[in-house]
């Protein structure tokens, strides 16, 4: 029986290592632009950032919101908030009063009265 010898390719000895290299690319370029990359990590970090100054505004106005129902419970009543609070949701006023509207989140203008 005749056996045949082959003759090994020039090209095969290179296959492991351009396998490697490739390997090693790929893990490069996911290093730099992959979804968890440095950049990736920078704009989760400034996310992050912003996320938490939202939280701290909302639990500011959650605090704040907090001391005023605390005004109005009846062991710690507040005449003039209680006053304030039921002229405000009951749109009246005594016949004696002068009531000046204003715009939300503006201040009131101050005018200078003097009484009659």
């Amino acid at each position: 029986m005749p056996t045949r010898h082959r003759r090994r390719s020039r090209y095969r000895s290179l296959i492991l290592p351009l396998l490697l290299i490739l390997l090693a690319s790929y893990f490069a370029w996911q290093s730099t632009r992959g979804e968890y990359s440095q950049a990736a990590r920078e704009a989760l970090r400034l996310e992050r950032l912003e996320r938490e100054a939202v939280l701290a505004a909302l639990v500011a106005e959650r605090e704040a919101l907090h001391a005023k129902v605390k005004r109005l419970r009846t062991v710690a009543l507040d005449a003039d908030l209680l006053d304030e609070r039921a002229r405000a949701k009951l749109n009246m006023a005594f016949p004696n009063e002068l009531v000046i509207f204003h715009r939300s989140g503006q201040a009131p203008a101050l005018a200078a009265h003097s009484p009659r």
